[in-house]
């Protein structure tokens, strides 16, 4: 299982090590509370609500976001899917399932990737990432969901 805050931190780590304080910060928090704190970040003067003055961070925000609405697109994907088999179908499953406090990223198909890529890159320019940072980012974070292991994964492989 993939989940969206364990490849930012990683990214994180990776790209932008002085940026770690504020993750490990925010992986207190559920991803609702997370997502809506740096949704807001980008507002001017306007400080985190951490006791974090407004810090250069440009790689969190970027890549969380841009990772939760791939995650939540993946549950729409499946919850379509699910009610195109039936309603009935739907509660048995929703009864059974635990609730996952972390959000999950699925398996993406290589256009998916190549949108992520492209969301990722486009914020990090509008946040002020030079053009080439920004790219690198971009492709540390597609490299990250291309080899991270899903479930389906780990049972082919067995």
């Amino acid at each position: 299982m993939v989940k969206v805050r364990d490849v930012v931190r990683e990214v994180v780590a990776e790209r932008a090590a002085h940026e770690l304080p504020l993750v490990d910060s925010l992986r207190q928090f559920d991803d609702d509370r997370v997502v809506r704190t740096l949704g807001r970040q980008g507002r001017r003067g306007e400080p985190l609500g951490f006791g974090y003055a407004e810090m250069v961070s440009l790689v969190t925000p970027v890549v969380w976001l841009v990772l939760d609405q791939a995650a939540r697109r993946g549950v729409d994907m499946a919850t379509e899917s699910a009610l195109a088999r039936g309603r009935a179908g739907l509660r048995r499953l929703l009864r059974r399932a635990p609730a996952a406090p972390d959000r999950v990223l699925v398996e993406l198909a290589r256009d998916e990737l190549a949108l992520v890529r492209t969301h990722i890159l486009e914020r990090a320019v509008e946040r002020g990432m030079d053009r080439e940072e920004a790219e690198a980012l971009a492709d540390s974070v597609v490299a990250r969901l291309a080899t991270a292991p899903h479930p389906a994964q780990a049972d082919q492989a067995e």
